[in-house]
């Protein structure tokens, strides 16, 4: 992986939703990035070509989330972190006090099992290098009457302390993922990779570039993943 230079900037600006939606555009070059939820209760929808207003989204967050549609630009769900909501804006029955945070850059990413078109796994990173770190948890589409819901594999513990940074990018294979964050006071990059078995729990660990450590601010940013699976990485620091 190569890696790019840090970007320092002297607010905490809240570009977030590009960063995640765009890994489905560029991995999977279909419509799973169709429609976006974030913010307060905005959406947007570019099935047409052009982007559509939505005003039923019920996101109410500062910062990450994330929204995830079938190939065909079909809503599936979406989540801050913390709550999962269904393709009808409804909460998961189980989709509650997953343990993303509002003030995490990058509260959660979703990745597909790449074997069941049913399953898919919500990533959380708490807020700066808090304890709760990196998880997983499990959401079965077939599961609520089809529209979904999280499975008792919820909160799964990968990693702490993590930074708020964490990507994702499909595996050289064309098949798996790799989900990658960055540790806190150390210079490793973790990947852990997912597969038709699911999340492996043992993260390959890349040491590079500069420590992310210091000031917990520090703990602030950006992962972004390239289609040629190269990492860029911004630290965004708060003043």
């Amino acid at each position: 992986m190569k890696l790019g230079p840090a970007l320092n900037c002297t607010m905490k600006y809240k570009v977030f939703t590009l960063f995640f939606l765009l890994f489905f555009n560029q991995a999977n070059a279909q419509d799973e990035a169709n429609i976006w939820y974030f913010g307060y209760n905005a959406g947007i929808d570019f099935n047409s070509g052009a982007p559509v207003a939505l005003t039923d989204g019920q996101l109410s967050t500062y910062e990450g989330c994330v929204t995830i549609s079938n190939a065909a630009g079909e809503l599936l769900f979406y989540t801050d972190g913390i709550k999962v909501w269904d393709k009808n804006h409804t909460i998961m029955p189980n989709g509650f006090d997953l343990l993303g945070n509002s003030s995490s850059t990058q509260s959660g990413i979703i990745v597909p099992n790449p074997a069941n078109p049913n399953i898919y796994y919500v990533f959380t990173v708490d807020e700066l290098c808090y304890p709760n770190g990196l998880r997983f948890s499990e959401v079965d589409l077939s599961l609520n009457g089809g529209t979904g819901d999280v499975t008792s594999n919820k909160n799964i513990p990968l990693h702490t302390p993590s930074t708020e940074k964490i990507t994702a990018i499909k595996h050289a294979n064309g098949i798996d993922f790799w989900v990658i964050t960055h540790d806190w006071n150390s210079n490793d990059f973790l990947s852990f990779k997912v597969t038709a078995a699911g999340v492996n729990l043992v993260p390959v660990v890349s040491s590079v570039g500069n420590q992310h450590n210091g000031s917990t601010n520090h703990a602030i940013g950006y992962l972004k993943a390239s289609v040629m699976g190269q990492i860029s990485w911004w630290v965004i620091f708060l003043t």
